[in-house]
Parts: structure tokens; C-alpha cells; sequence
């Protein structure tokens, strides 16, 4: 193990002792809010809220659900104002429901554009991870670069604003973020390289834009804006920029911090995924797989920290990033804490950007630890671009063993509450050009569920103590691909499972108190407000078709059943609402087309992981909403297909692809196939 620096001294340990003491729960407000993302600018998604406790748990009910009028499932956190809930889905819809009853107030459809035909335009149109509440405004970004403003009592549009360009491979996904008057707003290249990352910052009342930061340098025939992109472009080796453009995209992680008044973001990793495939004799790739601390009111740069170097995983820390005050020599001290992909907890000073500890908190077979400025420890056997054959299996997975799910915190006791994800994941060397598109690589996430007794798929929820770089507890799921967390000052920590069902666990020791039905998969984080003196718990479940990397991972991510149609639920104590309805398991008929060549369609299975075509209709076409559910309606010939490849469903996000007949053979004969194959499984359980 490597090198771990504890930043806890005798006299903070004390502190921790006596912090670990019960709080008494006493009396709540009449009325609160849940105003900013994780309740708080600190991201730590915890309240101050205690009728809901270790004690009263067990007296948790359903207050009400509502259907929400959509098909695609919601993955936000809820955010809660004067008794209105605001959410975003797909298409950048706004939902607002009445906080005491769960009825429809009103929506607002932003209508972005059909996008440029690509697949991230296509990607982008239906996967929304929030929205950000500024006074009176409710603020989302499109998938088409936009960020649109509403009046939060009507749902009338107050302004817009463009966020990155349309055309230039970007789209919008994440939640916005507010502070000192502005909202910002990154944007993701979903891995292409083919544009150069950046966040910006708008005025919050008006839109007018006030600055923009860009992760990574520019074209190197060109003057650089300045002497820090000048440093580092020397970052990035030899030819980088014709195979790339860098990306670096912020796409999730902001946090923005009132004391400072700075920006903190997490910065996603360089394209092509392979190492060998960008800059020759590269260096940190600057500003790639980086925490940057920025001037919230200018954009100026102020630090950054490296995490990994010559990445070749994804193991970016564009997720999971969170501020704090923990015990330190000098009794307290300002932290960021960092949980990206790559299963380490790293914690920084906030001032200075300083490496303070970092450790493993899941097995990670990459690195054997970090050294002293926070470095990994490479292990040879995990750099598949080093082994003969060009191959590693590699923990954590691509998806990373903490994604962008909700961390939560426990201010008092300074434990961080991880939804992990371990999939372990074959990654190979492709044999691709390397240019701006081309990963360079692929990789099986779902090796974990191939037979190898020597890896395992599984999720847990770990609650871990970032000071002390130690584990206090850890819950074990059956499925990888969970929901974010809440902390409250009950003692409890709340899950959604991607089975359907919401959790209580006791903070303190990890034991699963309560448990209710959702009626669909849970991957947003529940909120908890006070109205009217009762406390309530909100969540989202449904489906989780606004999720990409869920719908890439069906079957990590929920059960048939779970595949509900979104809704909205609050739990309270008492509650008495009967439970919402499962999801209705569709019939798979058999195809009209009998089955073809089984090793055309062997070819076809890899054209369609290659092509992306599980983002949007489920890995092996498990879909998690019935309108796009291969097995049911495979394409009955080639010529359907290639007319819906050229363009035929555009106008409703399908994204254009040209494709050769052959290749489109056997993609047909992959999607027949697979039909036949849940056809006859379907067949055989009911004993047909």
C-alpha cells in the first residue's frame, strides 16, 4: 500500500470521540427547504432533520406517489422551495409538484433542437442529471447546449443562454450550479476528443455570460491565451492535437464555495482512452483528470491537482467531489474531498490545493496506492497497452467504482457514505486509427457475470472516514448500479436500490433498519424537508432511461419489474398510501424473421456495443422503457434497417449512421437473434 498521510492529530481524535456520541433529537422547524444541489453549496447532501430517527424509523410510510408525465425515468435530486419539488428529465423537461399532496403544478419543455444527428447529440437529448434553483428561477441545461431559465410559481421561461456550441460534439447533462449570484455549468464530449472542455459561468438573474475557463489548451499553431496554457500544452507531448482536441470535459462535478467564493471542479480524462494513441512522451495532459480550483467570480485559475496521470481506464474525477471541515492539528481544517472513478478517497486543503491522504476504499488492481504528493502506484498487470495480447482485467470498472451518484456526509462525525459499484471490467486495445472519435480501446463491463470465479459483480454502500482513511462500515447490494445517498441527523442514511426499493441504514453501524417498495429503480438521491412540522423524505424512481450508463448496463442496474414509469414518492412518518404499482413485464413475440447466421450475429453483437447502440436501447437490447425494446420489434430486413440508420427517425433523436450492408447484415442478424433468444426464454419460465 502506498503512502497514506493521516491529518488528524491527538487532540482531533478526541474530537472525533466525542463527536460519535448520539445526537438528541430535538425539536425541527415547522418548515424548510431543500434549495441547492446536496442541500447545501458543500454537496454533502445532509440534513439537519431528526423526526425521522433511528427510533421512529420503523413507523416510516408512504404519504403519496404521483405518475410523472413522462416515459423516461428521473435521476436528479430533487430540489425543494417554498413546498414545491422542481426535477428535470429527459429532453430537459422541468417537473414541479406540490410538496404536502405530490400533485402536477406544472412543465416546461425547453423543445431543444432534433441535435446535429450525432450520437451525442442523440445521448444528450435524453439524459438530464438535475436542475438548480436561484431565487425565484428554476435553471437546467439541454442536451443541445443551452441553459434555460423559468419563473419557479408559473413555469414561464425568464431567459437562455448557450452554454457550449451545438455541432462541436458537446451536450449538457449535469445539474447547473449557484453561488454568489452566478450559475455554472459545464458540458461533456462524451469521450470523443473532438472539442476542447470547458466550464462557464452566467449571471443568474439575467443569463448574460460572465467567463469561461477551458480545461485543456488550444490549437498549438496558435498563441496561447496565456502563460498557463502555454504551461500546459507542454503537458501534452508530441502530435496530441492531431489526434485530439483534449476534451476534459466538466460534465458532473462543481462545487461551488461561499467562504472563498471559488469553484471547485472535476475535470474528465484525455481521448483516446489508450496512451499510446494520443501525444508522444506526454506528460500530466493538463488540465485532464484534474481537481482545478477556479475564482467563482472571474474564472481565473488558482490551483490544481493531479490524479492520474497517463490515464488509460477513464478514472476521472469528473464525479464525486464534495467541501468539508475536519479535525486537524490546528482544529479545524477547510477540505475538498475527492471520490472519483478510480476508487480512492483523496482529501485536499481547499486553500492550497495540497495533497493531504488518499486510500483505496474498494480492491483496486491499478495502482497499489499513492505516494506522497497523491500519485498512484502503477501496477504493470492492469495496463492493457503494455501486455502481449493487449488485454487487463481491471478493477474498479470503466463506470468507476463511485459514478456520479450522490455521496452524502455526516458533518459531525466526518464519515462519507460511498454508493460503490464493483465491476469488473475486461478493457483490450482496439485496433482503431486513434484519431478524434476512436477510443482506442474497448472494455466488457459486465466481466464480472461471465463465470470467472476469480471476479464478481456486486454494489455496496460504504461508510467511510476520510481523515482516517478507514472503513467504518460497508452494505453489500446484489446489483452494481445504485442510487445516491442521504444523511441525516436521525442516525440514518437513505438509499434507493436498483430493485425498486427505498432503504434505511443506522449511520453508526451499517445495520438496514427499514425498507419500502418505490415501485421502480431508485438512482437519484432522496431530499428531506419539513412542512407543516412533518418531516418528508422525496424521491424519484421509475425506469432509469436518462441514465447512459444504466441503460448500457440493463441488467446492473435494475430488474424487469423496476422498469416502472417514473414517478414521484414521499414517505413520512405514519404514511399510509398504498404502495405504487410494479412495471408490467412486456410479452416478446416471436420475430416474423427466422433466425439467422449465428456467427453474423456474433459479429453484429460487437457492431452494436462499437456503434453505441446499448446507450440508448439497453445492452443486449434489454431496454428499460418498452417504446425501444429490440427484442420486441427487431428490424424485419435490411432495408428497414438502413433506413433507419440514414436519417428515417432523426426528428426523435435517433442519431444518423452510415453504414455498409454487410455490417448492417449482421447487426440485423444480432438484434433477430436476440429476439429469439428472449422469445424462447420467455417461452420456457412460463412453460409454454
Amino acid at each position: 500500500m502506498g503512502h497514506t498521510t493521516a491529518i488528524r492529530s491527538s487532540a482531533g481524535v478526541a474530537l472525533a470521540l466525542l463527536a460519535t456520541v448520539q445526537p438528541l433529537f430535538g425539536d425541527d422547524p415547522e418548515n424548510t427547504d431543500w434549495p441547492l444541489l446536496g442541500n447545501a453549496h458543500e454537496m454533502q447532501h445532509h440534513a439537519d432533520l431528526s423526526q425521522i430517527n433511528t427510533d421512529t424509523v420503523g413507523r416510516l410510510g408512504l404519504a403519496w406517489w404521483v405518475d410523472l408525465p413522462t416515459v423516461k425515468g428521473l435521476v436528479g435530486n430533487p430540489l425543494i422551495q417554498d413546498g414545491r419539488i422542481f426535477q428535470s428529465g429527459a429532453g430537459s423537461v422541468i417537473y414541479a409538484n406540490d410538496l404536502r399532496t405530490g400533485e402536477v403544478l406544472w412543465t416546461f419543455d425547453p423543445r431543444p433542437g432534433a441535435g446535429d444527428g450525432s450520437f451525442l447529440a442523440a445521448y444528450g437529448l435524453f439524459v438530464n442529471r438535475g436542475v438548480a434553483l436561484h431565487d425565484d428561477l428554476v435553471i437546467v441545461g439541454t442536451g443541445d447546449c443551452r441553459l434555460v431559465a423559468v419563473d419557479q410559481a408559473t413555469g414561464a421561461q425568464r431567459w437562455e443562454a448557450r452554454g457550449c456550441e451545438q455541432g462541436n460534439n458537446q451536450t449538457i447533462t449535469g445539474a447547473p450550479r449557484v453561488g454568489g449570484g452566478l450559475v455554472f455549468t459545464g458540458n461533456s464530449c462524451g469521450d470523443s476528443g473532438a472539442s476542447r472542455g470547458h466550464v462557464d459561468a452566467f449571471d443568474a438573474a439575467t443569463g448574460r455570460h460572465a467567463w469561461r475557463f477551458y480545461t485543456v489548451p488550444g490549437d498549438p499553431s496558435k498563441p496561447p491565451e496565456s502563460d498557463l496554457y502555454r504551461m500546459a500544452a507542454a503537458t501534452w507531448g508530441d502530435g496530441w492535437y492531431e489526434r485530439s482536441r483534449g476534451c476534459g470535459s466538466v460534465w458532473d462535478a462543481m462545487v461551488y464555495d461561499p467562504r472563498s467564493e471559488r469553484l471547485y471542479i472535476g475535470v474528465g480524462g484525455p481521448s483516446p482512452l489508450d496512451p499510446t494513441a494520443r501525444g508522444a512522451n506526454a506528460g500530466d495532459e493538463l488540465f485532464t483528470n484534474s481537481v482545478v480550483a477556479l475564482d467563482a467570480k472571474t474564472g481565473e485559475y488558482v490551483w490544481h491537482f493531479k490524479q492520474n496521470p497517463g490515464d488509460g481506464w477513464n478514472f476521472e474525477p469528473a464525479v464525486g467531489l464534495m467541501l468539508a471541515s475536519v479535525p486537524d492539528v490546528d482544529g479545524q481544517r477547510r477540505v475538498v474531498i475527492s471520490v472519483p472513478k478510480d476508487g480512492f478517497v483523496y482529501v485536499l486543503d481547499a486553500d492550497t490545493g495540497e495533497f493531504l491522504s488518499g486510500r483505496n476504499y474498494v480492491p483496486a488492481n491499478w495502482a497499489s496506492g499513492l505516494d506522497e504528493e497523491g500519485r498512484p502506484i502503477y501496477l504493470p498487470e492492469a495496463r492493457y497497452w503494455e501486455q502481449p495480447d493487449g488485454r487487463a482485467v481491471v478493477l474498479p470498472g470503466g463506470m468507476g467504482g463511485h459514478n456520479w451518484e450522490a455521496l452524502a456526509f455526516d458533518p459531525d462525525k466526518h464519515v462519507v457514505f460511498i454508493p460503490v459499484a464493483t465491476m469488473p471490467s475486461l478493457y483490450e486495445a482496439s485496433a482503431g486509427d486513434g484519431m478524434m472519435g476512436d477510443l482506442g480501446v474497448t472494455f466488457d463491463g459486465e466481466y464480472g457475470s461471465k463465470g470467472d470465479p476469480d471476479w464478481e459483480a456486486f454494489g455496496e454502500l460504504v461508510a467511510w472516514d476520510p481523515v482516517l482513511q478507514t472503513e467504518v462500515w460497508r452494505a453489500r447490494h446484489a446489483l452494481p448500479m445504485n442510487g445516491g445517498a442521504l444523511h441525516t441527523a436521525g442516525g440514518l442514511v437513505f438509499q434507493g436500490l436498483a430493485e425498486g426499493y427505498l432503504v434505511a441504514y443506522d449511520a453508526a453501524t451499517g445495520e438496514r433498519l427499514w425498507s419500502a417498495s418505490a415501485g421502480g429503480t431508485v438512482r437519484s438521491a432522496p431530499s428531506t424537508v419539513m412542512a407543516d412540522g412533518k418531516q418528508y423524505i422525496v424521491v424519484a424512481s421509475g425506469n432509469v432511461a436518462t441514465s447512459i450508463g444504466a441503460t448500457g448496463f440493463t441488467s446492473y442496474s435494475s430488474v424487469p419489474r423496476s422498469r416502472s414509469r417514473p414517478r414521484l414518492l414521499a414517505f413520512a412518518l405514519d404514511g399510509s398510501a398504498p404502495a405504487p404499482p410494479w412495471a408490467e413485464i412486456p410479452h416478446i413475440p416471436a420475430p416474423p424473421t427466422a433466425r439467422l447466421d449465428a456467427t453474423l450475429a456474433s459479429a453484429g453483437k460487437d457492431i452494436f456495443v462499437a456503434y453505441g447502440c446499448d446507450g440508448c436501447h439497453g445492452h443486449g437490447g434489454v431496454a428499460v422503457w418498452e417504446t425501444l425494446d429490440l427484442r420486441v420489434r427487431p428490424p424485419a430486413n435490411l432495408q428497414y434497417l438502413q433506413t433507419v440508420l440514414g436519417g428515417a427517425l432523426a426528428a426523435r433523436g435517433m442519431p444518423v449512421f452510415e453504414m455498409a450492408d454487410d455490417t448492417a447484415e449482421a447487426l440485423r442478424a444480432y438484434l433477430v437473434n436476440l429476439a429469439w433468444d428472449a422469445h424462447e426464454a420467455q417461452d420456457e419460465a412460463s412453460g409454454d
